[in-house]
């Protein structure tokens, strides 16, 4: 079995972030992974600490430099290091995260982050996959119905998810997919979750046809009663 993370930040791009890409590749290899998700932080306030905030080009020139160097690194390992996204649009603190993009897709859709998420799902949810990354850390209503799954375990140790919430709320709505993360940002907080595939995984392409098709399980030692009642809502 191939084990990957999900969900992962990098000193580079977000600015919450603490261990530079190459370290995190290196830490995730002695961890036995064979790949991670960059998910780094996409937002207006990232964009306005850049000295472009208003030339999409040069956001994400800089905004991939973290995902590149994990790239990088990721080679020397034989990793595969998958391109995703944190977005977050004005009208609140809800992250979603998005897998089945590339840098292209980025540099074509421009100030993404300056839309809403009923606007950004209608408009793209066909061609992206969008998973609400810790639905219930930051707020007491998530917009369920402008995303196709979510993130059910949020593994970060600084931030209360409410995991239990999200939990609830995906038994409610089966149909919704349901991901797990680690969330790292600092020393630490890596390899707390991912998910167990028979195949490797070599895009974002690839990762979100593995997250729609159901071939992966859940995997987070010391959770095994979420992983295991998201392993019953999948045979629902």
């Amino acid at each position: 079995m191939h084990k990957y993370e999900l969900h992962l930040h990098t000193s580079e791009t977000s600015r919450c972030g603490h261990v530079l890409a190459a370290d995190q590749v290196k830490t995730y290899h002695n961890l036995g992974f064979q790949g991670l998700c960059v998910t780094d932080h996409l937002h207006d306030t990232y964009l306005s600490t850049l000295d472009c905030p208003d030339d999409w080009k040069k956001c994400m020139d800089s905004y991939l430099t973290g995902y590149r160097n994990a790239k990088k690194a990721g080679e020397s390992f034989g990793m595969d290091i998958i391109l995703g996204c944190e977005l977050r649009f004005p009208e609140n603190d809800s992250d979603y995260l998005l897998y089945g993009i590339d840098e292209e897709w980025l540099y074509d859709h421009p100030f993404i982050c300056r839309m809403n998420h009923q606007s950004f799902f209608d408009t793209y949810g066909k061609e992206v996959l969008i998973i609400h990354a810790h639905p219930y850390r930051h707020n007491d209503i998530v917009y369920y119905e402008c995303v196709h799954g979510l993130e059910v375990l949020n593994c970060n140790p600084r931030h209360d998810s409410r995991n239990e919430l999200a939990l609830k709320l995906a038994k409610e709505h089966p149909s919704l997919y349901r991901t797990v993360g680690s969330d790292a940002h600092r020393i630490g907080d890596e390899g707390l979750a991912g998910i167990l595939c028979e195949d490797r995984v070599r895009d974002s392409f690839e990762m979100k046809n593995v997250l729609t098709s159901g071939n992966f399980r859940l995997w987070s030692p010391g959770n095994e009663k979420i992983i295991y009642e998201c392993e019953v809502l999948q045979n629902v």
